[in-house]
């Protein structure tokens, strides 16, 4: 090979090295180019279809949600008409028959007894200025069947809520303490009640015996209202929509055994009404608190009755009439438990004033007993009272609790007619109680209380009272 050949080939070779290797070059930078492009465009593609997947899940969902809740009123407006359409066409089983079961309350039995031993005989027992003998409410001495309570309740349907409440008071005598409907869904905070109940005047009053802290009322309580004052009546009451509790209500009816047991309520439209309002909410964790108002009046209905004590107190025959009877009262309950449990340790302090107003026609000296003769005229009698008590649990199962009583005689303010014949004694009725219980359970309670009744002029009565308290079947949780 010549010279010029062997030049001219290695010049090109060293020409086209370089050419090669740019190509080269661009093709890989392209191909990555490419590969990036085609990866960014899958992953896009994946995204997409991910978020389609997702928005079709969530659609899916929302239907169907809606579907179940359209079907679940529309089963429940069914069950409702079903109910309804039952209730109107089924026929009413025979005596005896086989319809036991479609009806089928909450029953519960109180059985509650004492053991009394009292110092003074109870029967020739009074409040000096408030209650005459017979109407202090003392059990014989020695053992008692207390009132034992038998009670039904149920939910009648998804508007109306009933109970019954039948008492054995002392072994003889069967009572119909309660028998009322409540409604359950007129909403807005709004309930209305009818039929008897106790009234919601007061802490204790609406309360059934057994739920006492105390074997028996207080004096203010058994002497304004009774044990507890029932009214045949209706009751309407809202609860605000408040951060705390607030609740106003009122009731219009017949008060049972109101002023007195000869009370003659027959007459066309209300004999007594009442106003009532509790505000109560939480102190921290641990306690709690409810104060109380109200107004009664009624109109007494009697006729030739005797009133207070006057009979013992004058030393005559005294008869009263007419008028009227208001009483005001303020309430308050406090409540401590360790952050609100009050299984091992809890405290409750309860007290209540109350006011009473009593006017109408008074003939002093009824029978002529006296020279004076009967003498009839107006009299207007104002009287109050108060208590203030305590209970401690200070073991699980173990609770003490102190009690104190006053009434204050008032004013009597008679017509010209009996000026000079008449005057508030010169006593203030009080009584001292002291108690310890044994709760083994929620569903039985042993007590033992002792106390010091200074009641009745010039006689001081010792008494020791020794309770069981056993409650059997389904029973409802007490109030606040």
């Amino acid at each position: 090979m010549s010279n010029a050949r062997v030049i001219l080939i290695a010049g090109a070779i060293g020409f086209g090295l370089p050419a090669a290797a740019g190509a080269q070059s661009n093709a890989d930078l392209d191909q990555i180019r490419n590969e990036l492009r085609e990866l960014k465009e899958s992953y896009e593609s994946r995204i997409q279809a991910l978020e389609k997947r997702l928005k079709e899940a969530e659609d899916a969902a929302a239907k169907a949600q809606t579907a179940a809740s359209q079907a679940q009123t529309s089963a429940a407006q069914a069950q409702q008409s079903a109910q309804a359409a039952s209730a109107a066409t089924a026929p009413t089983p025979p005596s005896g028959g086989g319809g036991a079961n479609a009806f089928n309350p909450a029953i519960s039995l109180i059985l509650d007894g004492t053991y009394r031993n009292y110092s003074q005989d109870p029967n020739t027992r009074s409040v000096t200025g408030f209650l005459p003998q017979g109407s202090v409410g003392l059990l014989d001495r020695g053992f008692n069947l207390d009132e034992s309570e038998v009670t039904l309740s149920a939910n009648v349907d998804h508007v109306f809520y009933a109970q019954a409440t039948l008492a054995v008071d002392n072994g003889s005598e069967l009572d119909t303490e309660e028998a009322f409907f409540s409604t359950t869904a007129v909403g807005h905070g709004l309930t209305l009640k009818g039929g008897r109940f106790f009234s919601s005047v007061g802490y204790w009053n609406s309360q059934h015996p057994h739920a006492w802290d105390f074997v028996d009322p207080s004096l203010v309580q058994n002497a304004f209202l009774g044990p507890n004052l029932g009214m045949d009546a209706v009751q309407a009451s809202w609860i605000a929509p408040l951060p705390v509790f607030l609740e106003v209500g009122a009731e219009g009816g017949r008060p049972v055994d109101f002023p007195s047991a000869e009370s003659d309520h027959n007459k066309n439209g209300i004999s007594g009404g009442t106003l009532f309002l509790h505000l109560g909410g939480d102190i921290g964790d641990s306690s709690s608190y409810r104060v109380g108002g109200w107004y009664l009046q009624s109109g007494n209905r009697v006729s030739n009755a005797s009133l207070l004590d006057l009979d013992e107190t004058t030393g005559t025959s005294n008869l009263f009439s007419g008028g009227d009877t208001r009483i005001w009262g303020l309430d308050f309950v406090y409540k401590w438990a360790p952050e609100g449990n009050p299984t091992d340790r809890n405290f409750k302090l309860v007290a209540e004033w109350m006011q009473r107003r009593i006017d109408g026609v008074l003939t002093y000296d009824a029978t002529s007993t006296l020279a004076v003769g009967p003498v009839a005229d107006a009299l207007v009698v104002k009287q109050s009272g108060w208590y203030i008590q305590g209970t401690y649990q200070f073991v699980p199962a173990w609770r003490a609790g102190l009690r104190y009583d006053q009434l204050q005689p008032g004013s009597y303010d008679p017509g010209p007619g009996l000026a000079g014949l008449l005057a508030p004694p010169d006593f203030t009725p009080k009584r001292y109680s002291a108690m310890v219980d044994w709760n083994p359970s929620e569903f039985s309670r042993i007590r033992l209380q002792y106390n010091l009744d200074r009641s009745q002029l010039g006689i001081t009565d010792n008494q020791v009272m020794l309770q069981y308290i056993f409650s059997l079947g389904s029973h409802g949780a007490h109030k606040f």
